[in-house]
């Protein structure tokens, strides 16, 4: 079952059981009957058991009863993930919904926080994401303690822009600073532009896990991976059976190609739910970096069948299936995660990846445009987006490019030396000279690397057919890694150039 069937257990929460009990009325024995049932998992019975009630929070429960039980329905007729039929079936109990919380809305007059939120949840589902925003906007306005309200509202929010305008309506309240924050690390915003309200929140709530790992996710999404897997480190180190977010802590750990520690966290999430969709995800991460592919893939299935929103399992899902070279797979496994989360710029960018390798480069264009819109600030966007352009032709676009990725990043010999070929490409070689040279100084921070070699060599050739014979031989003598062809022709140009410098002083030695 997906966890996010049973995410809503508790209807009172922050209020009393007395208040709850007065705001029911004579049908408070119905609803706590049909909430046993909802409790069971048995939905259309506790549908059935309040159809006839009218207070607020029994209509809710009936209809999130239906909504689940027809999101149950929609995902046992999809007959299992990436099978003909998955992705296409729909929610049968949508309509049935919407009239009935319109009939609702009409015959009473009331604004029920609750019902509101059960309102954004359909005009979500639907795509109306206008409407479904105003009306979680009112529902976190009339009671601002319900989480699941909040990250409804945040998945309806498709760019960073609309976030700053919905901000000031929001109400003046500490949960809208929690949200703010959590919208911000979705977003991929820097930890300095959010350092302010992390101290606040830290001194109103000291050592509270949520905001510990919030700080992780955003070192994450800077690619400070040293500092967030130390964050991890504690959260794991207090809180050992946690598994909530701890599929992003397995990343890191893919990233950095700890296979030890990976295997550790793998073993002891399992221990604690081995049916939970994060520790499926720690799993396929696991067998992942052993390069078993296949079986990396049935875990995140697993994942995906525990819970088909499990954003993180669909885009991992396409990077083994584009490590297989199964790229249709893997396009329909990038599609899905935009689908669950469009906000994700690494589905975007596996989107863009899957089509290079078809070189479908203008589809591919499309997206990692797409997927620098959303993380402007790493230079891998760039980098994919100057390739693509290279390949398209179009030069002057793909320096823009690899210009924007060195503002956003350090000096990378890669991006060095792709800006020189590409200048000389449309016949600037004073600026194709300039960028082979800032290149080659890399090497003192750097070390040799692929790139640096060929600097040097196309310099050596550069200054040869400048004549200056003595330059080029300089950069070619130095020339100690390469390919066998490479070095080579820098042996060649050592020859030539050496021969002409002794021709020359022949010459100048007779014309004296």
């Amino acid at each position: 079952m997906s966890k996010k069937y049973v995410r809503y257990n508790s209807l009172n929460s922050g209020n009393s059981i007395g208040t709850l009990f007065s705001s029911l009325g004579y049908e408070t024995d119905r609803f706590m009957l049909a909430k046993s049932y909802f409790d069971c998992r048995e939905y259309y019975r506790c549908a059935f058991h309040l159809k006839d009630c009218k207070s607020p929070k029994a209509v809710f429960l009936k209809l999130y009863a239906k909504y689940i039980a027809g999101e149950k329905k929609k995902e046992e007729d999809s007959e299992g993930i990436l099978k003909p039929k998955d992705g296409i079936t729909s929610n049968t109990e949508l309509i049935t919904i919407i009239k009935e919380l319109d009939d609702y809305f009409t015959k009473y007059d009331t604004e029920d926080p609750f019902l509101l939120y059960m309102y954004g949840i359909i005009m979500s589902k639907k795509k109306n994401e206008k409407l479904a925003i105003s009306k979680l906007i009112k529902s976190v306005s009339l009671y601002p303690y319900n989480w699941s309200v909040w990250m409804e509202l945040l998945s309806c929010i498709k760019s960073y822009e609309l976030l700053c305008e919905i901000i000031p309506k929001l109400p003046k309240h500490i949960m809208t600073k929690f949200f703010i924050l959590t919208a911000n690390q979705e977003f991929f915003q820097p930890m300095q532009n959010l350092q302010g309200l992390i101290q606040e929140l830290d001194r109103i709530f000291p050592d509270l896990p949520f905001l510990v790992v919030q700080k992780a996710l955003i070192n994450y999404h800077n690619l400070n991976y040293t500092e967030s897997e130390a964050t991890f480190d504690q959260v794991i180190k207090k809180d050992p059976h946690r598994l909530d977010d701890m599929d992003t802590y397995s990343n890191i750990l893919y990233v950095m190609e700890m296979k030890s520690k990976l295997a550790f966290l793998a073993q002891l999430s399992s221990a604690t739910d081995k049916f939970r969709p994060e520790t499926c995800c720690i799993v396929a991460n696991y067998y992942s970096l052993k390069s078993e592919h296949e079986k990396a893939i049935m875990y995140y299935r697993r994942a995906l069948t525990l819970n088909r929103d499990c954003l993180s399992a669909w885009t991992l899902m396409g990077h083994e299936f584009v490590e297989l070279k199964n790229s249709h797979a893997a396009i329909e496994s990038y599609r899905r995660a935009i689908d669950a989360n469009n906000k994700d710029f690494r589905a975007w960018y596996g989107l863009g990846q899957a089509y290079e390798v078809l070189d479908m480069h203008y589809y591919s264009l499309y997206y990692y445009q797409r997927a620098a819109a959303l993380k402007s600030m790493d230079p891998r966007m760039w980098q994919a987006l100057g390739n693509c352009y290279d390949k398209l032709e179009r030069f002057d676009d793909a320096i823009k490019a690899y210009k924007r990725a060195l503002q956003v990043s350090e000096m990378d010999p890669l991006i060095l030396f792709r800006l020189g070929i590409l200048n000389e490409k449309i016949q600037d070689m004073k600026s194709a000279a300039f960028y082979m040279k800032t290149c080659l100084q890399e090497e003192q921070n750097e070390g040799v690397t692929d790139e640096t070699s060929k600097a040097r060599l196309w310099l050596a050739r550069y200054e040869l057919n400048l004549s200056n014979w003595e330059q080029a031989q300089m950069y070619a003598s130095n020339l100690i890694h390469g390919t066998p062809h490479e070095i080579e022709e820098a042996r060649a140009i050592v020859r030539d150039t050496r021969s002409r410098i002794e021709s020359e002083r022949r010459d100048s030695f007779i014309n004296r």
